[in-house]
């Protein structure tokens, strides 16, 4: 059930942390005891303690001793929801309705030579659909080395980041992201199940390994109505601060 190449205790956070941000459990509801949570997930106590005291750092959740552990009533249900697009982005699952249209090994595409230390990837398109819906259509570049060995039944349920940190190992240094409004050809308008003109929000990034090699780029077009966007403005100091969704998650 759990991955051994990442700790069981962020596995357990992130399964309860997603639990919260879908809202299975409100603000200021009461979450599960501690041993309904052990039986729940299969491990042990310390374990459950662990992931919990994790999300209590977060400021998701509160304990009280004798009254048991409850999410935050602070937490506004949209703060809640716009953490779940990057979560999928990286780590969530997929409906079992996502298709991988092509998976080939293709040359290294020009606007990438410079970057990839390998004249071959693989090229892998991908639709990816949440609550039987379209959510996102990819394009991902990723080396050789880790291409060959993803198979149609991972692509499809997992995000690219989780596969290569869970089946590879793989420690990844940096992510860059790159996120704008665009209007997308028409055949993904189509993949999309959107109206011609309708503008999605273009995701490009590119993840590095601890020894500096880039090894997967990715290109998702994602749904604008799946989406909200907030932006403050402090005008006493003359700047403007934006936030987009939860641009900057925590990757461990």
């Amino acid at each position: 059930m759990y991955s051994r190449k990442i700790p069981i205790t962020y596995q357990i956070a992130q399964l309860l942390r997603a639990e919260i941000t879908r809202g299975t459990y409100l603000p200021g509801a009461k979450l599960p005891t501690e041993l309904q949570l052990v039986e729940d997930y299969a491990v042990s106590v310390i374990t459950v303690q662990r992931a919990l005291r994790e999300l209590e750092d977060e400021g998701l959740i509160e304990r009280h001793r004798g009254r048991g552990t409850f999410v935050r009533k602070d937490i506004s249900v949209l703060e809640m929801n716009t953490q779940s697009a990057l979560e999928l982005m990286f780590s969530d699952e997929f409906d079992a309705g996502t298709e991988i249209l092509e998976k080939k090994l293709v040359d290294t595409p020009a606007h990438l030579r410079l970057r990839f230390e390998s004249d071959k990837v693989y090229e892998i398109c991908r639709i990816a659909r949440i609550d039987g819906r379209p959510w996102s259509y990819s394009v991902h570049h990723v080396l050789p080395e880790f291409g060959k060995q993803m198979t149609l039944a991972k692509l499809r349920r997992y995000p690219m980041f989780r596969i290569l940190r869970e089946q590879f190992g793989l420690d990844l240094r940096n992510v860059e992201i790159n996120l704008e409004s665009v209007t997308p050809p028409l055949q993904i308008s189509r993949l999309l199940e959107i109206d011609p003109l309708t503008p999605v929000l273009l995701f490009k990034g590119a993840l590095f390994a601890s020894d500096g090699r880039l090894v997967h780029t990715p290109e998702i077009w994602f749904r604008g109505d799946r989406f909200q966007f907030r932006f403050d403005m402090d005008l006493t100091q003359d700047r403007t601060k934006g936030k987009i969704a939860k641009v900057s998650p925590r990757i461990r």
